[in-house]
């Protein structure tokens, strides 16, 4: 409808201004309804995308707040336990403090003379009566001591051909038959040449001559024959103890090797087993080497690996023995080059060297069908062949050009051969076959004569070829001789009463020809129907030879095998080696011999040395392990022992490895304190002075106005009995009760701490249980913190009395100030374990607090930057408003004044 009404150029500019100012003023309008500049992509899509991501990021950050202010809250209820848990420490300390005060120790009084022999049980003494009396009050001190058992001197370890090890560094050798007259080999780097006797003895014999007479080795070394377990060896001994075992080196021809197989950490599989072994291949090269030594032992084999390379080496134990076998890992190749796969078949010749049919070979591989037309030379069906992208991609094609025998050669080695199909199929041949009709001759009448009639007549029966049937009739000839005359070759000819019946071997057509037989009353030439010559297929027999693939190169295991020849093997000097104990302390003792060799002896000076240094060596082991109360010496018979410098009731023991062919069954002695003279002179005093000494910190005793007092130190009841002259009487000192009392209110308490760690949980999360919090700090997870209760060593554990070291007490615990002490100590130390666990929490929440409010401050930032994206401007879009409206109103009185400029053309049509 708009199109049919026209406006004038003023009208219309005016409609447009304020159709602009109206939809400025939507848009004005709808900025100051909801706040925004940008409300949808429409309006900006930049700023609208930008901002929905700032707001979307500042939401997941939200989000995070409550679990940052749930953790907050986890932290202050662990905080508080830990805190209640201090205070009931603190108690428990004030409990035990208030116990070591009290000294309301219980006594009694009772006479005693010199005679009077007490017996104490019960309280500190237990069920076993201690016995007193004054005529045991003095006693000779006894040093513990402990001396080796044989008859003989003591030297350290002695050497024998037999022996596993010897005094001094070994080289054992094992001959295998490797050593032949007259081969050399180095000893200590000195040349020894095999002589004529080449068994262990002989050889022995020539190494021992050899090194005594080099002077750099004579008096070194004893070179023998191997006896017992030992035989098949030669044992070259160092007679220094302290000197390192000789190096003898072999001709490489001569000596034997280790088998080892190779591989790189690249080349194994998921499973990897060697020999029956399986082996976890785990997940780095590090752990996969160290699963191969784990299982080194029970393999009989040793790991060799270079972390930088990846090379891995097995290598067996035993010399001459077989590479360890692994599975697994594949064997190392080096690769070869496999041949090509041929595929061969002739095209059908016409003439020779051009294609006889048109046809469509199918190939496998190839793009599309491959078409050939009739007369195509080799070159053109190379060509034909070659274009197809897909078959010139897999072969290479040879055409021949007389006999058409196409050969395509795989390009890949070992490639699957050709399918070649052609759809020009074999035709069988149909014969041709000819009746002729309406002679005037009987012709089944084989001997009529029709020669004398149609003498000169010629019959020929012919394809087209140069091969034909012809036979011309003489005088006196019959029908039969006419068949005779045409049957053989390419036709076959019969005749019947009408004419004849021919039939053509080869599918041909042909025709019979008659001249010059005007009597027979036959067509001068008749020709066949319905042959079809033979045709052999498109192609001939398709042939192929297999190739065989290329193979690649294995990275995979070498392995050789070890040689059976003759090899060393090295002994450290044998030691005697045990354990000295004394004062709870103990220390581990390795002494050698006097001299090595085999068949060597010490003379008194060697022996004296040897003495005077293993003394200070052993007085250095047992220092520098802390026992400084036992030294060792040697007595006059030479026996070795370890003697308590003081005399004091410690037990000295001797164990371990060699203690007891050393030192017999029993190596523990204990010792005893001297006990002195007593100084009082009158008898209670004396036993005061005995009881007080012998028996400190079990009970105090004093003289009450003549009477021996005795005040048990202990919460539990104390029996005497009292022995005078055969006359029998006892007493009960009760114990002390406030100690008592104040050991079950320490256990009281006790039991809050675990009451108390389990009820500091919010949510569900309890730190002091050993709950672990997680708290995340940023929407993608990936910065967190993990908070739990830790011991000083940063093992996970909760807080409770058994993590704390905080035992139950009985009673018996708080009898002296030592043992009350003892648990002070322990409270302490589980004060400074709690304050430490709270300054950890402490730490933990200042670094959620503080992630806390930058996260807060990040919400801010985002939503801000969001605002600043969006947000209109109120102030200006009323402005823009309040133009608009303005505009709108100078543009419709703009419109009225057009309008009306318009209608002054009315006036003219008036």
């Amino acid at each position: 409808m708009g199109s049919d009404i026209s406006l004038s150029k003023a009208v219309r500019a005016n409609l447009l201004s304020l159709q602009n100012t109206a939809e400025m003023m939507n848009k004005t309008q709808n900025r100051l309804a909801t706040g925004n500049k940008v409300n949808s992509a429409l309006d900006n899509p930049s700023n609208f995308f930008t901002a929905s991501a700032l707001n979307s990021r500042a939401a997941d950050m939200s989000n995070l707040l409550d679990s940052m202010a749930s953790g907050i809250k986890v932290i202050e209820a662990a905080n508080n336990g830990i805190t209640a848990l201090t205070k009931n420490l603190e108690s428990m300390q004030s409990t035990l403090r208030q116990a070591r005060q009290d000294k309301s120790f219980q006594t009694q009084s009772f006479e005693v003379s010199d005679n009077t022999v007490l017996k104490l049980g019960g309280g500190q003494f237990g069920d076993v009566p201690t016995e007193i009396k004054l005529a045991d009050a003095t006693a000779p001190g006894i040093k513990s001591q402990v001396s080796t058992t044989s008859d003989t001197a003591y030297l350290g370890p002695v050497s024998s051909n037999s022996s596993a090890s010897g005094a001094g560094a070994r080289t054992e050798i094992n001959l295998n038959g490797a050593i032949s007259t007259g081969e050399t080999f180095t000893v200590a780097g000195v040349t020894v040449t095999a002589g004529a006797d080449v068994t262990d003895t002989g050889v022995a014999a020539s190494i021992q001559s050899a090194l005594n007479l080099d002077p750099a080795t004579v008096g070194k070394y004893t070179a023998s024959a191997g006896t017992g377990d030992n035989a098949g060896k030669i044992i070259i001994e160092t007679v220094d103890t302290t000197a390192e075992a000789a190096e003898v080196v072999f001709q490489t021809a001569d000596s034997a090797t280790k088998g080892k197989t190779t591989f790189n950490y690249s080349a194994i599989t998921s499973s990897v087993s060697v020999g029956s072994q399986p082996i976890s291949t785990g997940s780095s090269f590090e752990e996969f080497v160290g699963n191969l030594e784990a299982g080194a032992a029970a393999g009989n084999y040793e790991v060799e690996a270079d972390a930088d390379t990846g090379v891995i080496s097995l290598i067996s134990k035993d010399f001459g023995a077989a590479a360890p076998t692994i599975s697994g890992v594949p064997q190392n190749g080096a690769g070869s080059t496999g041949t090509p796969t041929t595929t061969s078949f002739t095209l059908a010749n016409g003439t020779a060297g051009s294609l006889r049919d048109d046809q469509e070979l199918t190939i496998a591989g190839a793009d599309a069908a491959i078409e050939l037309t009739s007369g195509m030379n080799a070159a053109a069906i190379k060509s034909a062949l070659e274009a197809d992208e897909g078959l010139d991609a897999l072969y290479t094609v040879a055409v021949d050009a007389t006999t058409l025998a196409v050969t395509l050669t795989s390009k890949t080695n070992g490639a699957a051969a050709a399918t070649v199909t052609s759809d020009k199929a074999a035709v069988t041949m149909v014969p041709a076959t000819l009746t002729t009709t309406g002679s005037s001759i009987d012709l089944s009448a084989l001997a009529a004569d029709i020669g004398t009639s149609n003498p000169g007549a010629v019959f020929t029966i012919s394809d087209g070829t140069a091969t034909s049937a012809t036979h011309t009739l003489a005088a006196g000839e019959t029908v039969q001789d006419l068949l005779d005359g045409l049957n053989g070759g390419n036709w076959t000819v019969s005749t019947n009463a009408d004419g004849f019946e021919i039939t053509s071997a080869t599918g041909d057509n042909f025709t019979l020809t008659i001249t010059g037989a005007p009597g027979f009353g036959l067509p001068a030439a008749s020709t066949s129907t319905g042959g079809i010559p033979a045709e052999p297929a498109g192609i001939g027999a398709v042939t192929s030879t297999a190739g065989t693939a290329d193979t690649a190169a294995v990275n995979g295991y070498t392995s050789v095998d070890g040689l059976d020849r003759a090899w060393t093997n090295t002994v450290a000097a044998e030691k005697d080696e045990f354990t000295v104990s004394y004062d709870g302390k103990t220390a581990e003792i390795s002494i050698g011999a006097v001299k090595g060799g085999v068949g060597t002896s010490a003379n008194a000076l060697d022996v004296k040395n040897w003495q005077d240094a293993t003394v200070a060596d052993v007085n250095n082991q047992l220092a520098n392990q802390g026992i400084l109360g036992v030294e060792a010496q040697f007595d006059d018979a030479g026996k070795l022992a370890f003697v308590a410098k003081t005399a004091e009731a410690k037990t000295l023991a001797v164990s371990g490895t060699d203690a007891t062919a050393l030192f017999g069954t029993n190596g523990v002695h204990t010792g005893q304190a001297e006990k002195s003279e007593l100084n009082s002179t009158k008898t209670v005093d004396k036993f005061v002075e005995l009881i007080n000494r012998d028996m400190g910190g079990q009970v105090r005793a004093s003289n009450d106005n003549g009477k021996l007092r005795i005040e048990n130190l202990s919460t539990q009841s104390l029996d005497i009995g009292i022995d005078t002259g055969g006359a029998m009487s006892s007493l009960k000192v009760d114990g002390n009760s406030v100690r008592a009392n104040l050991s079950k209110q320490f256990n009281e308490l006790r039991d809050q701490l675990d009451k108390l760690s389990d009820d500091a949980s919010f949510n569900g999360i309890n730190l002091l249980r050993g709950d672990k919090l997680k708290i995340t700090f940023n929407e993608s997870g990936t910065s967190s913190i993990d908070i739990q209760a830790k011991d000083r060593d940063g093992n996970v554990r909760g807080i409770n009395a058994s993590n704390l070291n905080i035992d139950t007490l009985v009673a018996e615990d708080l009898d002296t100030d030592e043992k009350i002490d003892a648990f002070l100590a322990t409270l302490s130390s589980a004060l400074t374990e709690l304050r430490s666990q709270a300054s950890s929490f402490g730490s933990n929440l200042s670094s959620v607090e503080n992630r806390q409010s930058f996260t807060k401050n990040m919400i801010n930032t985002l939503e801000t930057g969001a605002a600043n994206l969006t947000l209109a401007d109120t102030n200006e879009e009323a402005a823009n408003l309040l133009a608009l409206q303005t505009r709108q109103q100078l543009s419709s009185s703009a419109l009225s004044m057009a309008s009306q400029q318009d209608q002054a053309v009315l006036q003219l049509l008036r």
